[in-house]
């Protein structure tokens, strides 16, 4: 990860509302690592943003369940008639 770490240049704001309870914790967790708190949160909010867009875009197999869903690529399409049949109705924003 870390591609978007690499961009320097801060021209952008965010401002945060947060508990006093949550700026406690996180100012707590800032100190634990070494860091003012501002630099904690954007890099702890920066790597779970990049964790989540990764959740969407990767994911990861063992061997043979990879080999499994290869082959099943190469497959030819299977007909299914619930969904020939979901996409025969009229789509509820079509009125």
């Amino acid at each position: 990860m870390g591609s978007y770490s690499a961009f320097n240049g801060k021209d952008s704001r965010i401002d945060l509302r947060v508990s006093s309870v949550q700026k406690a914790l996180l100012e707590q967790a800032a100190v634990a690592r070494g860091k003012k708190l501002s630099d904690f949160v954007i890099a702890a909010s920066t790597e779970a943003a990049e964790l989540t867009l990764a959740d969407q875009n990767q994911f990861f197999l063992s061997e043979e369940n990879m080999d499994l869903f290869l082959r099943r690529l190469e497959e030819p399409p299977q007909v299914l008639p619930g969904l020939l049949d979901l996409f025969a109705r009229k789509s509820v924003f079509e009125e």
